[in-house]
């Protein structure tokens, strides 16, 4: 689920929220396969957490904790990238956006691969 339909949403998510805080913001198609590639790896990460996560706790306490390491993967990300580009830093009021994106993204995966034939 997470690498099949997690790219897909994060995509999604990224140009509604960029298009929701700029108003009048035109989608510029050439972001499209970064915002894929972006959110391939960060739910490529981030899925074998949720596997184990499945495992041990409830889907209600679940989704949220998903939802933290998909942020913080998605930051951390960014960071290491920016580090592996000639050192670049960013503010950090810029990476909020890219934390509630790994958030929504990876939250809603985890939420959509929840079986409700277990028990957990």
């Amino acid at each position: 689920m997470f690498v099949l339909l997690g790219p897909v949403l994060g995509t999604l998510i990224a140009f509604s929220v960029v298009a929701i805080a700029i108003r009048g913001y035109a989608a510029d198609l050439y972001g499209v396969p970064i915002a894929f590639l972006f959110s391939l790896v960060v739910c490529a990460i981030t899925g074998p957490v949720d596997g184990v996560l499945a495992w041990v706790v409830p889907v209600s306490s679940r989704a949220p904790l998903t939802a933290i390491v998909g942020a913080a993967v998605a930051v951390g990300l960014v960071l290491f990238l920016g580090a592996q580009l000639g050192g670049m830093t960013l503010p950090l009021h810029t990476l909020i956006p890219i934390a509630v994106i790994g958030a929504l993204n990876t939250g809603a995966c985890s939420l959509l691969s929840h079986r409700r034939s277990r028990t957990t």
